[in-house]
């Protein structure tokens, strides 16, 4: 009896350092395996830029780039807010993941600020992300779900306060030096130093600057009030000033490391004509594919008229 006790105690332990080992190996590296671990807690500083993250490892940084630019009407905000807030934003991206938000207005990209930089808290529950239910060996429940509470209601105070209706005409639009800026500057922390990266620009991808301006080349006649057809991106670099603009800023393929670039395409056919989409859309995949970007996506919001 005694060695059967024997028996059933070594199966046991065993059985704990086992399922230790195989839940420690499928975290992604640098997971902290319990939210308070003293080699790699997690921030609760509210202060800190970084809250929620783990304080010595980057999992991951999903970054918005939000357009102000044009006017946003109801129906455009309830989109957008749909895809980046809520439970979209908690069911797309994992635990511990950094997310960042940031206008483009008539600020200068370099004077810009960072509206919103905090982790994604693990909600304790179980879901597609390893890592997500609370880890029962050093981790509390209620902890954990209070935590993951606390970070919903940030989100949603600030989500309310960051987007809504507005009929603001900006001076210009500086889509292409803010998605550059994000790319180059170490101060987004948007750097290649994480393993997953993922620039969700939200936006009419209508350029407009002193240098070129998408509301010239996608004209077909000078004469038309509104864009109606964008010419060929091989058009527009016959143009070497904008073309020297563009490779001064083409990022290296060290920047491009760990980057998926999504555009969530705003539809504005009240400001350009029926038909547009199409043209500039393709124009925007070729300058992807000029400068190197081979992991992106464009998802366009459907016609609200």
């Amino acid at each position: 009896m005694l060695n059967k006790f024997k028996i059933f105690s070594i199966g046991l332990i065993f059985s704990f350092f086992t399922t230790s080992i195989i839940n420690a190996k499928n975290f992604p590296p640098g997971y902290p395996e319990c939210w308070q671990d003293n080699k790699n807690p997690i921030i609760l500083n509210p202060k800190s830029s970084n809250q929620f993250c783990p304080l010595n490892s980057k999992l991951g940084h999903k970054f918005f780039l939000v357009d102000f630019t044009s006017p946003l009407k109801r129906a455009q905000v309830d989109w957008i807010k749909g895809r980046i807030f809520g439970d979209t934003l908690i069911k797309t991206t994992p635990p511990y993941h950094k997310i960042s938000y940031m206008k483009i207005d008539d600020t200068p990209p370099q004077s810009q600020v960072i509206n919103y930089s905090k982790c994604r808290a693990k909600s304790g529950n179980k879901s597609k992300f390893q890592g997500e239910e609370t880890n029962s060996r050093c981790e509390g429940d209620k902890q954990i779900k209070e935590v993951f509470d606390a970070w919903k209601v940030l989100n949603a105070n600030f989500e309310n306060k960051f987007i809504k209706p507005n009929n603001i005409e900006g001076k210009q639009s500086l889509i292409f030096e803010y998605f550059f800026h994000v790319l180059r500057e170490n101060k987004t922390d948007f750097t290649q130093d994480y393993p997953e990266r993922e620039l969700i620009i939200v936006s009419d991808l209508m350029q407009y600057s002193k240098r070129f301006s998408f509301y010239n080349h996608c004209k077909t006649n000078l004469e038309i009030i509104k864009p109606n057809k964008c010419k060929s991106f091989a058009n527009l670099i016959k143009n070497k000033k904008v073309k020297n603009y563009i490779d001064d800023r083409k990022p290296n393929k060290q920047t491009l490391k760990n980057l998926k670039v999504t555009i969530l395409y705003i539809n504005h056919d009240y400001e350009t004509r029926v038909g547009l989409s199409s043209s500039l859309v393709k124009l925007w995949e070729d300058l992807f594919n000029y400068i190197g970007i081979q992991d992106y996506e464009i998802i366009k919001q459907l016609d609200i008229q």
